[in-house]
């Protein structure tokens, strides 16, 4: 499942805001986040790595925690419930059926919550 899709698209300005906002810096046509020794990524791959990290803190004050990382950067959460792991888009559909609302409409809220953290608008 592609994140960016249940946050509505972004537009590339917005993508880009919304990097900056979290505190990422262009290096020419990559992209690096606050460390400055971390490895740079492609727009869409630090999109993907910033949304990630945010719909994770998102989950968090429901109980979800992050067991790890992938090397491509894919998360594997706990389930507050039973301990047991899953990935992120599947923490989303367990947490959004809990909420009993839309995967879409949940991811959405996470995502304008991630931005307000942010500072963005």
């Amino acid at each position: 499942m592609r994140l960016e899709r249940h946050v509505g698209g972004l537009s590339l300005a917005r993508k880009v805001k919304y990097l900056a906002d979290a505190g990422w810096t262009q290096d020419g046509a990559s992209w690096r986040p606050r460390d400055p020794d971390a490895e740079t990524f492609p727009l869409a791959r630090a999109v993907h790595h910033q949304l990630t990290a945010d719909l994770c803190a998102a989950l968090a004050p429901a109980g979800w925690k992050v067991a790890g990382y992938s090397l491509r950067g894919y998360a594997t959460l706990v389930d507050p419930k039973d301990a047991s792991t899953c990935s992120l888009p599947a923490a989303l559909r367990r947490e959004a059926r809990r909420r009993q609302v839309p995967v879409g409409e949940l991811t959405y809220s996470l995502f304008l919550w991630a931005m307000l953290r942010h500072g963005g608008d």
